[in-house]
């Protein structure tokens, strides 16, 4: 029998920021959204690229908890709707599309309202979760990322949380979801995490 805990922090207790290369010396750590895009800057006629971080406080987990699995929940207001080309671009191999987003495990320690794109901290592919382009009616999915705290691969290395990017390159437009800073609470990131003892 799996006991559950439930993380859905608000701005004052989340830890998450947004960060951009078009304004790559410019903090983030106060955003409504928690992004992977990659969208057209029509006043510099550019493409700007957004990646975010977010980090789950879980010392309310006892002790003893053995981790058994772990869900990300991520809502969106206004969907982006992913380029129909993507989604039947498909990796025979794997069965999933070509192109979508990741998350990374991060491994350096980084502070919500000082984090930038030249000041990004390292991450490592091992254990990443990807997220397939989606057409899906409802504003809310679900992701296994049961990996990212219960390692497969590099169980040494150091667990600061996750880094959301496109992958395995840039593709227009990406994802954009809600943070921990949007307005409605009930669509903020939500980790529920499923223990043992």
């Amino acid at each position: 029998q799996w006991k559950t805990m439930v993380f859905q922090p608000g701005p004052e207790d989340g830890k998450d920021a947004m960060i951009s290369n078009l304004d790559a010396d410019k903090n983030f750590g106060d955003y409504k959204y928690f992004e992977a895009t990659y969208l057209s800057e029509s006043v510099l006629t550019v493409m700007r690229s957004n990646r975010s971080l977010i980090w789950f406080n879980l010392n309310a987990l006892p002790k003893s908890a053995i981790i058994k699995k772990v869900a990300l929940q991520l809502w969106y207001d206004l969907p982006i709707p992913f380029d129909p080309v993507y989604l039947t671009d498909i990796d025979p191999t794997t069965g999933l599309c070509r192109y979508g987003g990741v998350l990374q495990q991060i491994v350096e320690p980084w502070e919500e309202n000082k984090v930038t794109w030249n000041m990004q901290p390292k991450t490592i592919m091992a254990n990443q979760v990807l997220i397939s382009p989606f057409n899906i009616n409802a504003n809310v999915i679900t992701v296994d990322v049961t990996t990212l705290f219960v390692p497969v691969n590099d169980k040494n290395a150091l667990n600061y949380g996750m880094l959301f990017k496109l992958w395995p390159v840039e593709r227009f437009p990406g994802f954009r979801f809600a943070s921990s800073d949007f307005p409605d609470a009930t669509m903020r990131p939500k980790l529920t995490v499923y223990y043992t003892l």
